[in-house]
């Protein structure tokens, strides 16, 4: 027995009970998450479970909640703790190796977010003044709401309890719901998967309507809306029935359980991904400009991210690019299996919002997530997927994908690009370096054109050190319907600089439309540089003058 003065934060003298040898720091992975939210008070308590992989009596977990106290060792008050702002460190007996134990304080949330974001703990009123309150973690998030390793390639289970007095209020967190009383709500999430950047979300809402959207994919859907936001109006069971079907068919069942729940809200995203539940933005059906479809598009993208980045998680903070990635690829895919006109719209959209980037997909240069994670959605399905299904195949891309979701790891950009690869058969180790990876602002291929009788010179205006290949179609165009040309361009294989044989023409080429399919990101050397971001489709309209900023 050994009794030990706590530090300031406590306020008396304890005495730990039985102890083992170890002393020191212990090293742990979390297994479990117990948490108690209170809606009005904003009064919360975490009790986190973990297991010991190098034996100590102390342990520290991030930690930037405020009101930290009456912190607990295996059930019985701490021997010593201490918050600094950033982390928590709660001591109590010593704990040996492979062994489990528990840590738990009270704490409070306050409403605070990350920039102009919603990353944190928030209150937003809707058009017509009910007030959404929304706890979200995101990326190395999780801290803010209590002891939480915020690392996104570590899984858990969880436990939330949340408590409110308005008897209306309706509450939906990932896991199993149960209705304890008309004020309280326990989600129990015991899946294999979900990260804490994205199992740490709480919605609740005073004004939703649920509807039956029936089973998609074997999948039982309800959708909470308001009917003046359109979306519930705007989803085609049939259509994502399909979606769900197929993906199940390429990366395996769904991996949470039998129920997806859509919720929609004042958000700033156009949609999250919690796992088993997906939260939209309810000014999403009236969006203009952007995706032909937008509530179709970014359902999808979030019912991907279940798969990818939900039970496939990030390996870390800077593999970010390949999930949205992924999520907007396979949304594409399904969209090209459809209706070919909608899917060339998302592509537009996707090189369009390349143009301005001002990172790489993945940044070596390492700034701020929040400051550089708008400039992957547009290059990233376009460097990692779509390029590289025109100078292959697409069986072969998403038999690349197929071996690197669909069971709970985590994965990098490396990973996947190794995956491709492999499947494709190309060596991509240049191809990385050109359109991947790198410091400051890429600098995408701008070409000039110029068609003689006979032939299509090419030759890049802005040459990059190493070359960035890729394969795209130039049209060349008469002046009268159906005078046109489609002439292929392989730049990986024959590099930039090159004069391409064409057949003799039986008009006159008074245009050369480059990349009309949206095969590549090359760019007409005579554009005009883009000089101002377009809005982030995956941000709300609302916030549209803000998008992209710095914080």
């Amino acid at each position: 027995m050994r009794c030990v003065l706590l530090l300031v934060l406590l306020p008396a003298i304890a005495c730990g009970g039985d102890e083992s040898s170890a002393t020191g720091p212990i090293t742990a992975h979390v297994t479990h998450y117990d948490y108690t939210f209170d809606l009005d008070t904003q009064a919360a308590h975490a009790k986190v479970e973990l297991v010991a992989d190098v034996a100590g009596d102390c342990v520290t977990l991030p930690f930037r909640a405020a009101g930290f106290a009456n912190p607990m060792f295996d059930d019985a008050p701490a021997l010593a703790a201490q918050a600094d702002g950033a982390s928590a460190q709660i001591c109590g007996h010593g704990v040996d190796a492979t062994k489990a134990f528990s840590i738990e304080a009270d704490l409070s949330v306050e409403t605070k977010t990350l920039s102009i974001s919603q990353v944190g703990y928030s209150i937003t009123q809707d058009g017509e003044g009910h007030a959404f309150r929304y706890l979200v973690s995101w990326v190395n998030g999780c801290d803010r709401f209590g002891p939480c390793d915020a690392r996104p390639d570590q899984f858990a289970t969880y436990t939330f309890h949340v408590h409110h007095s308005d008897p209306a209020m309706t509450v939906r967190c990932p896991g199993d719901i149960t209705e304890t009383s008309p004020t309280e709500t326990e989600c129990n999430f015991d899946h294999p998967g979900g990260p804490t950047y994205s199992t740490f979300g709480i919605a609740a809402y005073p004004a939703w309507t649920q509807t039956d959207k029936g089973s998609w994919g074997g999948v039982h859907v309800t959708v909470y809306d308001r009917a003046s936001t359109g979306i519930a109006a705007a989803i085609d069971p049939a259509y994502h029935d399909g979606f769900l079907a197929w993906m199940q068919s390429q990366f395996g069942p769904y991996p949470f359980g039998t129920e997806l729940r859509v919720l929609t809200a004042p958000t700033y995203w156009a949609g999250f991904e919690h796992p088993g539940n997906i939260v939209l933005d309810d000014g999403l059906a009236k969006q203009a400009g952007g995706y032909l479809h937008p509530v179709q598009h970014v359902l999808d993208h979030e019912m991907t991210h279940m798969w990818a980045g939900d039970q496939t998680t990030l390996a870390s903070t800077y593999d970010f690019v390949w999930k949205e990635s992924m999520a907007e690829y396979l949304s594409y895919v399904w969209e090209d299996m459809n209706d070919a006109a909608t899917s060339h719209v998302t592509s537009g959209v996707w090189k369009t919002d390349s143009a301005p980037a001002r990172y790489y997909p993945v940044p070596l240069d390492k700034p701020e997530l929040f400051t550089y994670y708008g400039d992957v959605y547009g290059p990233g399905p376009m460097v990692l997927f779509r390029q590289l299904e025109v100078m292959t195949s697409r069986a072969q891309v998403l038999a690349a994908i197929k071996s690197v979701i669909g069971t709970p790891h985590a994965l990098s950009v490396d990973d996947l690009v190794a995956a491709l690869s492999r499947e494709t058969g190309l060596d991509l180790t240049q191809y990385a370096q050109a359109w991947i990876k790198g410091s400051g602002a890429p600098s995408w291929p701008q070409l000039a054109l110029t068609y003689t009788p006979g032939s299509l010179q090419i030759h890049q205006t802005n040459p990059s050190p190493t070359p960035q290949g890729c394969t795209f179609h130039v049209v060349l165009r008469g002046a009268n319907p159906g005078e046109t040309t489609s002439v292929a361009v392989d730049t990986f294989t024959n590099g930039v600089e090159q004069t391409v044989v064409v057949p003799a023409l039986a008009y006159t080429v008074t245009a050369l439309d480059l990349d009309p399919d949206h095969e590549c990101l090359v760019f007409k050397a005579s554009s005009t540089p883009r000089t101002a971001p377009p809005v982030q489709p995956w941000v709300s309209r609302r916030f549209a003058d803000l998008t992209r900023r710095d914080p």
